[in-house]
């Protein structure tokens, strides 16, 4: 028997998901990869599709994920970007297809990327969180910042 009532818990599940609406604003691009295939399976080849989609970008305020590269005066850490997705949130999009039988949010980790004010970020990791009760409230996911090549340097 748990101290919270089933009551409670309805209300802390919905207060959060309302809580979208005003937190979860940031316009991410999220670039959707996946293969188109011949109609004998032969041919394939790799197309990506832009889709927007809005979450809760925690910008650096604590080292989220170590990913470290030595550099000669220390460490740099590449990897400081966290990107909330509220899950009823993408429930709700396309017809549920952005979250997969077990309630996780499909995407490939090793081909998508993300377009956040105009930088690209690979993803590095993710996870669940914010469980109520039996309810997986938010998934997040660790991004990287990609280096690009301007002809002058690297950003």
């Amino acid at each position: 028997m748990g101290i919270v009532k089933q009551k409670y818990w309805d209300r802390h599940v919905a207060l959060v998901n309302e809580y979208h609406d005003d937190a979860f604003q940031q316009k991410v691009i999220w670039l959707r990869t996946f293969k188109k295939y011949g109609r004998f399976a032969d041919d394939n080849e790799t197309k990506q599709e832009e889709i927007e989609i809005l979450g809760l970008l925690n910008y650096n305020n604590f080292r989220s994920w170590p990913i470290n590269k030595d550099e000669i005066v220390g460490q740099v850490d590449n990897e400081s970007n966290m990107l909330y997705l509220n899950m009823a949130y993408l429930r709700g999009l396309d017809d549920g297809a952005y979250v997969n039988a077990e309630g996780q949010f499909r995407f490939d980790p090793g081909t998508d990327k993300f377009k956040i004010n105009g930088v690209t970020y690979s993803p590095k990791g993710d996870s669940q969180a914010a469980q109520a009760k039996d309810v997986v409230l938010f998934h997040f996911i660790i991004l990287k910042r990609e280096e690009q090549e301007t002809g002058k340097s690297i950003y």
